[in-house]
């Protein structure tokens, strides 16, 4: 494993590039979609000691701040669905907010009224009738009616017992994820109080692309942890308990990558800014 800590989300960022191209010394994988990329074959832990200092973008990133005021929102709220054909694929926030939830919708059949009567007291009991047809909707997922894993699972949680480890929210859903295409990169958030009162975040991507991603995705899983945050301290205003205060970001991604052909503008600003901290440390040397 490839272990990287630094104070800010900018110094991490150049340096996690820096080390994947050094690892990789110029030798190329090609992804299952034909993308060629920069790939050290190690899982790439970030921990990220204090998530809103400076930088929290490196200036090499392509990305303005008005996308990325954008996008980390989307990490904790839900995006509703138009359902024209338009929507992404999955939005975290809709996974983390809004996680699907099946039901079982039933075919209402000619029966008599005794017959009836009898099948929904079974239903009500936990058991479907005999010979009953149907179909399996899901609610969430943007379109409402889902579990709110960060409110429920994170939030409520930590309120209720700080010394929680089971602060947990999960993005897949096996029945809708397991044959797609693009499932989500993020998998699993994971909050934690310490003894000093910091409430901390661990996340685990099972693929991640270090150099146009994830930047952005540190960008906004800090802001989500603020949201978690000040949530849990509105509770403990009122009870009259000690705040707590922002602690560490932590990223563990599996399959830490770069799209050098695609991404080849940003990676050489990347380089670029590299060379020139080199050659401004040697110069002060001299």
């Amino acid at each position: 494993m490839i272990l990287i800590r630094r104070q800010s989300i900018g110094e991490a960022h150049e340096e996690v590039v820096k080390i994947i191209a050094e690892r990789c010394e110029g030798e190329t994988r090609m992804t299952e979609d034909g993308e060629v990329t920069y790939d050290p074959e190690e899982p790439v832990c970030i921990h990220i000691e204090s998530p809103f200092s400076t930088p929290m973008k490196s200036s090499a990133s392509l990305f303005g701040d008005r996308f990325s005021e954008q996008y980390q929102t989307s990490l904790y709220t839900i995006t509703r669905r138009k359902n024209d054909g338009t929507d992404a694929t999955y939005t975290y926030g809709n996974r983390l907010r809004d996680y699907p939830v099946a039901s079982l919708t039933l075919k209402k059949t000619g029966q008599s009224i005794v017959k009836s009567a009898i099948d929904n007291l079974m239903k009500r009991c936990g058991y479907l009738p005999a010979g009953s047809v149907g179909s399996i909707e899901y609610a969430g997922d943007g379109n409402l009616g889902g579990v709110d894993q960060i409110k429920t699972s994170i939030i409520d949680r930590l309120i209720d017992n700080p010394s929680s480890r089971r602060a947990v929210a999960i993005t897949w859903s096996p029945v809708l994820d397991i044959t797609r295409d693009e499932p989500p990169c993020l998998q699993i958030v994971q909050c934690q109080i310490d003894k000093a009162d910091h409430l901390n975040l661990v996340c685990l991507f099972r693929s991640n692309d270090m150099l146009s991603a994830w930047g952005q995705n540190a960008f906004g899983l800090a802001h989500m942890q603020k949201f978690i945050l000040d949530e849990i301290n509105e509770a403990r205003k009122k009870n009259n308990i000690s705040l707590l205060t922002q602690g560490w970001l932590e990223t563990i991604s599996v399959s830490a990558h770069m799209y050098i052909t695609r991404d080849q503008l940003e990676l050489m600003k990347f380089f670029q800014k590299e060379q020139s901290k080199e050659s401004f440390k040697t110069f002060h040397k001299t």
